[in-house]
């Protein structure tokens, strides 16, 4: 159940990052670059894997909405939502992830993220907090890869096959973000 919580966590810091809001860089330091103020679309571009001391979850479908402003910013904030997810032998639900990405590697989870898997009656919850591991590159077409190898990732397991407390699950996995009618940089 950790496992999966953290790959909530790590999978929404993905998506998040590549979304550009309006906060201005330092001169020393990455910022994202949006041609035009539109709505981001995110997807999976492979599997997005959350690993716990409890086990292991993999979603094979992410997909992530956000609005971004023209111009310069180091942070952006999306929503990222998981489908196809499984861990312990079964099926899993991930309420959406509330991420803001930042250009310089770190992503905020700015609301609970709740994973249950179906039929064990047990929850992991990722409370708000800061990660560290996130990368970015720019593609063709001017869109941008996230690629999420976060680790440290806090997560409370509620019993059963959810485990405890922990402070070392990882997430992992890469999205491609577009902006709609205009063009995305990392930099």
């Amino acid at each position: 159940m950790q496992r999966i919580t953290m790959f909530g966590l790590a999978l929404v810091a993905a998506y998040a990052v590549v979304a550009v809001s309006a906060v201005s860089v330092s001169a020393s330091g990455h910022e994202f670059y949006a041609s035009k103020t539109g709505k981001v679309k995110t997807k999976a571009t492979d599997a997005q894997i959350f690993k716990t001391s409890a086990g292991t979850l993999e979603c094979t479908e992410v997909t992530g909405t956000g609005e971004i402003k023209e111009g310069k910013s180091i942070s952006h904030k999306e929503t990222l939502t998981y489908s196809g997810c499984s861990a312990f032998g079964g099926k899993v639900s991930i309420t959406p992830a509330h991420f803001e990405f930042n250009a310089n590697g770190s992503a905020r989870l700015e609301k609970q993220v709740i994973i249950t898997p179906i039929g064990e009656g047990c929850e992991i919850l990722l409370e708000p907090q800061t990660v560290e591991g996130m990368g970015y590159a720019n593609k063709s077409g001017g869109k941008v890869e996230a690629t999420a190898d976060a680790y440290k990732i806090r997560l409370v397991g509620t019993g059963g096959a959810c485990g405890g407390e922990s402070n070392e699950a990882t997430y992992s996995g890469s999205m491609l973000g577009e902006l709609e009618g205009g063009t995305i940089e990392w930099k």
